[in-house]
């Protein structure tokens, strides 16, 4: 076999990303092994609950419940709230009920929706 020698001096042998660290490579392979650990878990955590949350706020009406949707997906509508002296007027984007929940608004981020509503006389 031939020796690692130059020249009367030893070659040191390529220890690739260890080369300058001064713990043993067992070491750092567990600390390697448990980062990646890590990582898959944090990423199939993520996934499991995947999606955005829109909540719809009926400022007085009857409760309706949360829905969870993904990324682009299209609002689907609950059935409309309740409230006695008043008539539902939709659903807005905004409190003061000046942005109007269309058909084509897509989910892109977490989002509440307030209810409007008209006085009935």
């Amino acid at each position: 076999m031939e020796e690692n020698r130059t020249q009367g001096q030893e070659v040191p042998k390529f220890r690739g990303l260890y080369r300058y660290v001064h713990i043993s490579v067992k070491a750092l392979d567990a600390i390697i092994i448990a980062c990646v650990a890590v990582i898959i878990l944090v990423t199939l955590f993520s996934l499991r609950d995947a999606g955005y949350r829109v909540t719809f706020d009926s400022r007085g009406g009857t409760d309706v419940a949360a829905e969870k949707y993904q990324y682009g997906d299209h609002i689907q509508l609950p059935e409309p709230p309740t409230r006695e002296g008043y008539t539902f007027g939709g659903w807005y984007l905004d409190t003061a009920c000046n942005e109007p929940l269309t058909e084509a608004h897509t989910v892109g981020a977490e989002l509440t929706l307030y209810a409007k509503w008209i006085p009935t006389s």
